[in-house]
């Protein structure tokens, strides 16, 4: 009797698992409008549509490794990054959070260093394992959690798309002088978006491939002829407007742990297409430059231009108004600036379309049963969700901004210790043994998820006592004076702590 291989496996697990495989049968078989439907599907997969969803992709589908593999990952993860958000999250140090231009610089770098660590790390495993990012949680929180911790991704994903279709649709009607509506322009940047979504990942690539020179170009000359005023970030006026405190340097650290860790959550899906061989200390480094470098610069310029505007009135009043606003009285307000601003508005689709594409991921691992539906029809649902949220939201950016990303550490505290030590202690090295291919969808054989349940329970309460929000202040936080925000730090370390020995012993006793 022949003995199977790895790689027979992962072939009827192809066939098996493959959408378009079985849409073409069918197709073929049916009439009627299921079956114009189904070769409908056909003609779009054989015309590069993505259809695999979180269907574990089989080496065989990958495509080969060449430089080129490694310049479109550095560049997605740049463009994804290289937007007006950045910009206007680093406006927030200052606005929000009154801390001068040292003090959020050292906020800045330190932050983001260290929380784009966990994204890159885990970006280097959907080579080896051929899964997406929640995928892989299920091996080490179970099929149920999961779906939790999925859910909570999906909500992070749609807030996001919010913020960024805001400032893009912000863009498109600055350009035209306030004749296309914010809510005309957000519509705009929505179809366009997931356009490029529904096609799927050669899309996304070419698209920050053409975004990124463009709007780095953009931002270079938007430096070079403001150069003569940035100088102003340093002077008397921004000084005595600014005051450090414990609550502002933790406060705004714990927006740009929110600002950054949440791509941990996403960070396998957009590699996945590379061959198994794929080096890790390589890919590691082109995803961590990808992004932190634009994080990193372009948050700097963001302070920096909202200390100099307390010594600009026009820029003052264009800054309190939000980063598009800012940007376009800094590029001149004329008919140079309204290119500009158009062109901002092209960056946010590098963030948004692969967005949508997450976002659609994550909600097959939310509602199992939306696995039957091809990938390409989940963006037009996930846009249909959070269209009508972004158009409500428009009119209160800064505030949705700030207590968003200050919530979105709290639920990535719970995610990042079971996501990062289960590969590095349980099922290293990770490959398709360690992470058997075969059962990513079997409840019966994936883990109990007892451990992450045990330790997340234990760090809720402990997270809350350490929030530092508008609306709740946990008595931890009370300590720190005016309230400092670490709650994630906390939440962290209680999971971390209790993970490890309790994973340990459920996979000694349940043997999964």
């Amino acid at each position: 009797m022949a003995r199977s291989t790895p790689e027979d496996a992962e072939k009827a697990l192809s066939l098996k698992s493959s959408p378009s495989r079985q849409s073409s049968f069918s197709g073929k078989q049916q009439v009627g409008l299921r079956g114009r439907l189904n070769r409908l599907m056909d003609f779009l997969v054989q015309h590069g549509v993505e259809e695999r969803g979180i269907q574990p992709r089989p080496e065989h589908e990958r495509e080969p490794l060449t430089w080129r593999s490694y310049m479109a990952q550095t560049a997605f993860w740049a463009a994804m990054n290289s937007n007006i958000l950045t910009f206007s999250e680093g406006m927030v140090g200052v606005l929000k959070f009154n801390l001068d231009f040292q003090a959020t610089v050292l906020v800045i770098v330190i932050f983001t260093l260290v929380m784009c660590l966990p994204a890159a790390w885990l970006a280097t495993n959907g080579p080896r394992t051929g899964m997406r990012q929640m995928v892989q949680a299920r091996y080490a929180m179970g099929y149920i959690p999961t779906m939790v911790i999925g859910g909570a991704n999906c909500l992070t994903f749609i807030g996001y798309l919010s913020l960024q279709s805001i400032l893009g649709g912000q863009c498109l009607s600055i350009a035209s002088e306030a004749g296309m509506t914010w809510t005309v322009g957000i519509v705009v940047i929505t179809v366009i978006c997931v356009c490029l979504s529904f096609i799927g990942l050669r899309a996304l690539h070419v698209l920050s491939l053409t975004t990124l020179p463009i709007v780095f170009l953009v931002y270079l000359v938007l430096v070079g002829v403001n150069g003569d005023k940035l100088h102003l970030a340093l002077n008397e006026a921004a000084q005595s407007a600014s005051k450090i405190t414990a609550w502002g340097i933790l406060g705004y650290g714990a927006t740009q742990i929110g600002f950054t860790a949440s791509y941990a959550g996403m960070a396998s899906d957009f590699s996945t297409s590379l061959p198994v061989h794929t080096p890790r200390f390589t890919l590691f480094c082109c995803v961590y430059l990808g992004l932190a470098t634009p994080i990193i610069l372009l948050q700097i310029l963001g302070a920096a231009c909202a200390l100099a505007a307390r010594s600009i009135p026009a820029w003052d009043t264009a800054a309190a108004l939000g980063g598009p606003n800012l940007v376009f009285t800094m590029a001149g307000a004329g008919g140079v600036a309204k290119f500009v601003m158009v062109l901002f508005c092209f960056s946010v689709t590098a963030n948004v379309a692969p967005t949508i594409y997450s976002c659609g991921l994550s909600g097959q691992v939310v509602l199992p049963f939306l696995v039957r539906v091809p990938r390409y029809f989940l963006a037009i649902i996930v846009t249909a969700i959070y269209l009508p949220i972004a158009i409500v939201g428009s009119t209160h950016f800064f505030t949705i901004m700030l207590n968003f990303l200050g919530v979105l550490g709290y639920w990535t505290s719970l995610y990042l210790p079971p996501a990062l030590v289960e590969p590095i202690l349980y099922r290293n090295p990770v490959n398709t043994c360690t992470y058997p291919v075969e059962i990513w969808n079997k409840v019966s054989k994936l883990p109990w998820g007892l451990a992450f349940v045990v330790s997340a329970a234990c760090a809720i309460p402990v997270c809350v006592a350490g929030m530092s929000q508008t609306w709740w202040t946990g008595w931890i936080a009370r300590k720190v004076e005016g309230g400092g925000d670490i709650g994630f730090e906390l939440g962290f370390t209680v999971v971390l702590i209790l993970f490890i020995p309790l994973r340990y012993l459920e996979r000694k006793w349940t043997g999964r």
